[in-house]
């Protein structure tokens, strides 16, 4: 898919939560899927933000901006089924995070 064709011109509210930094990254992207597979959006533009407030649970929150899906539009490639925790990781420090994670296809 090409992502600089797709145009931010909706805007929706996404929220998922976690026991831990990876079940929330799971959780968001697979939340990602399913609107896709839903509602046949695709986004360009992502405001998150993640709460913290008790041990045990992580808040994300994001504001997402896009445009429903068009093929002709925004191409498309291979289909993707699901997301895994195989391989995932999530490296972080004072200025920036880096994920990785694995699709399933």
């Amino acid at each position: 898919m090409n992502v600089q064709k797709i145009d931010p011109i909706l805007e929706e509210h996404i929220q998922v939560d976690g026991h831990d930094k990876k079940e929330l990254l799971y959780n968001w992207i697979e939340q990602l899927l399913l609107e896709f597979d839903i509602n046949a959006m695709v986004y360009a533009s992502y405001h998150i933000t993640i709460a913290h407030d008790d041990p045990t649970s992580f808040k994300l929150r994001g504001k997402v901006r896009g445009e429903k899906y068009d093929r002709g539009k925004h191409g498309a490639k291979t289909e993707v089924k699901g997301v895994t925790y195989h391989l995932m990781t999530i490296e972080e420090d004072a200025k920036e995070a880096k994920i990785r994670f694995i699709l399933d296809l």
